[in-house]
């Protein structure tokens, strides 16, 4: 009796060993045909996505390794001199002359700028727009003369009751000698320093050109319209555009080694240590210079 009731038992176990393989292979049978009722445009979506996700990436690589690129020059060829305008360009390998193509006048750049520039008005010419420089690099001394020759104007000596009122006039177009950026090598004005010019069709059409093409070929305008954005510093300079892979890092570095004892040496420059020039005029500029993922 015991014998017969294990014989049936075994027989038992098999079968529902069997009825529970079988509903797993259904379940999986089931939820497979799920997976293949997926859309076909949203699996390719999903695909898609992926693959920008990867361009992308590989977007911010080469972003990073640009920006890591120049940092590491200016690292190494920018002291305190070169960023005071105490340099010797004609000899430094660092510089280049302009052609005569881009200038009218005796402008020195650095190599690199000078590169990112000519492909910049190779551009602008095939839109039929000619990008002239018309300054370039400065020496301190240049500044020198080009601030003390409007702080000798006499149109700038009776109205005003003390030197810093007088200096705060004249920084609103001119820098102070050892403050300008134009002592980098990285900074261009083009074409006018008159206001009047942008105002005219050629002005006008020069001027929306760079606003629309300039920040590709990494030129930015610093001195752009005083507002909300930008408070302080100079007045609006439509003609001054500035090389940001250099110039943003070079800012970096002058507000660590200049201080304001540095700047000295012209009429005028006890103003320079009650007015925030560092803060104001030197710091001053277009938040999108400072955005290192723009």
């Amino acid at each position: 009796m015991h014998h017969n009731r294990k014989i049936f038992i075994f027989p038992l176990s098999l079968f529902c060993m069997l009825i529970i393989s079988c509903c797993q292979a259904t379940v999986a049978k089931q939820q497979k045909e799920a997976e293949t009722q997926i859309p076909v445009l949203q699996r390719i979506t999903s695909s898609t996505y992926m693959e920008e996700e990867i361009i992308i990436s590989n977007e911010e690589t080469e972003k990073y390794r640009f920006r890591a690129e120049n940092e590491a020059w200016v690292n190494k060829n920018v002291d305190k001199d070169f960023l005071l305008g105490r340099v010797d360009r004609i000899n430094n390998p660092l510089f280049i002359k302009v052609a005569e193509k881009h200038t009218e006048r005796n402008i020195y750049l650095l190599c690199l700028v000078y590169e990112a520039y000519k492909k910049m008005y190779n551009a602008a010419l095939a839109d039929s727009v000619k990008l002239i420089i018309t300054s370039g690099h400065r020496t301190f001394i240049e500044q020198l003369c080009e601030w003390e020759l409007r702080w000798n104007d006499p149109r700038t000596n009776t109205p005003f009751p003390n030197d810093v009122e007088k200096a705060s006039f004249l920084l609103q177009y001119r820098s102070m000698p050892g403050t300008t950026r134009h002592h980098w090598g990285t900074d261009i004005d083009l074409n006018s320093f008159e206001l009047a010019y942008y105002q005219t069709p050629e002005g006008i059409k020069v001027y929306n050109w760079l606003k629309e093409n300039a920040a590709t070929y990494g030129f930015y305008q610093p001195y752009t319209e005083l507002d909300e954005k930008r408070p302080k510093g100079y007045q609006e300079e439509k003609w001054h555009w500035s090389y940001k892979p250099l110039a943003r890092p070079m800012l970096i570095k002058y507000l660590e080694l200049v201080s304001i004892n540095d700047i000295s040496g012209f009429k005028g420059d006890k103003a320079a240590k009650v007015l925030p020039i560092f803060s104001e005029w030197v710091s001053g500029i277009n938040p999108q210079i400072n955005n290192e993922n723009e």
